[in-house]
C-alpha cells in the first residue's frame, strides 16, 4: 500500500513539474501519436499531464481494498503506470522541441 501511495504522489509531482517546465506557452499538448510520429489528438495542459496519475490512482484504489493483489503485483502495476507517465512526458518534450524548428 505504501508503494502505491508513494508512486501516485511521485507521479503527481512529475506531472506538476512537467506542467510548469515543458512547452510553457502551449495550451494543448499531445495525448496520442501515430506510428509515424504525427499527433492524432491533443488535450488541455492540465488534463494532458494529470491523466495518467489520476488513472493510476483510480485503478490502485479499485485494486487495493480487495486484498487479492500481492506486493509484487502492486509494484508491477505502479511501475507500469510510472513508465507510462515518464514516456508521455518524454514524448511531449520531444514533440515540443521538434515543433519549434
Amino acid at each position: 500500500m505504501i508503494i502505491a501511495i508513494g508512486t501516485v504522489i511521485l507521479m503527481g509531482v512529475l506531472a506538476a513539474y512537467a506542467n510548469r517546465t515543458i512547452a510553457p506557452d502551449v495550451a494543448k499538448l499531445p495525448m496520442h501519436w501515430s506510428l509515424t510520429g504525427k499527433v492524432n489528438w491533443a488535450a488541455p495542459r492540465a488534463i494532458a499531464f494529470a491523466f495518467i496519475p489520476v488513472l493510476a490512482a483510480v485503478v490502485l484504489a479499485a485494486i487495493l481494498p480487495s486484498g487479492r493483489a500481492g506486493n509484487a503485483d502492486i509494484t508491477l502495476i505502479c511501475g507500469v503506470f510510472l513508465a507510462c507517465q515518464l514516456l508521455h512526458i518524454t514524448l511531449t518534450k520531444r514533440w515540443f522541441i521538434t515543433s519549434r524548428r
